[in-house]
């Protein structure tokens, strides 16, 4: 699905086809990028928080909203996880 170039089938639907197509794809980039199964391969935290940094850049400036800019001048960028369920180690 995503090699032919549909990648509508991974946004999330509530979206209504309101996103910037080329975050989207830089997303889905970066999120292939991290399940490489070579770990060398694999980009640090920083390169993805960076990567998606930039995602959500494009996607406000097509909303024409300004990010606000910390002292340091980087755009923020807040996420919010909550882990519901445990992971246990399975035997080999």
């Amino acid at each position: 699905m995503l090699t032919k170039g549909d990648f509508e089938n991974v946004v999330d639907p509530g979206l209504n086809r309101n996103y910037e197509p080329t975050s989207v794809w830089k997303a889905i980039d970066i999120a292939m990028s991290c399940v490489n199964p070579s770990s060398e391969k694999r980009p640090s935290m920083s390169q993805v928080t960076n990567e998606l940094k930039q995602c959500l850049t494009l996607e406000n400036s097509r909303q024409g909203v300004r990010p606000q800019m910390s002292s340091n001048s980087s755009v923020e960028l807040s996420l919010s996880v909550n882990f519901t369920s445990e992971v246990t180690p399975s035997a080999r």
